[in-house]
């Protein structure tokens, strides 16, 4: 069994908002016997609305490049920390996108949970 949660919210570095609307799903899947629950869980966002234009920028790096190239692109943003459902509060580093688009608000980037 497969379970989606779609939730809005925004996305912050250091204190400051670089999105002041994303959007958030997780899928958990249950299908993938033998695997950890973190590892069953996906994540990713979608930056929707008023992305600040430096985070635009590197942003838009990651998503024009491919490969390794892109990975290294991700790799050197700082994380994020999304807040959603009000003040519930996830810091998530961002990974290249598995499909990419034209328009980067229509682009799900996925989400690695940030330890600290």
């Amino acid at each position: 069994m497969t379970n989606e949660r779609v939730v809005h919210g925004r996305a912050e570095r250091d204190g400051t908002i670089v999105c002041d609307r994303v959007l958030v799903t997780v899928t958990v899947s249950d299908e993938r016997l033998g695997l950890a629950p973190r590892e069953r869980r996906h994540a990713t966002v979608r930056f929707l609305h008023d992305i600040e234009p430096e985070f635009r920028r590197q942003l838009i790096q990651v998503l024009r490049r491919r490969g390794a190239r892109s990975r290294r692109a991700a790799e050197a943003l700082d994380p994020i920390e999304l807040v959603v459902d009000g003040e519930q509060r996830l810091a998530a580093r961002i990974e290249p996108p598995t499909i990419r688009n034209l328009s980067l608000e229509q682009t799900d980037f996925t989400l690695r949970q940030h330890g600290g």
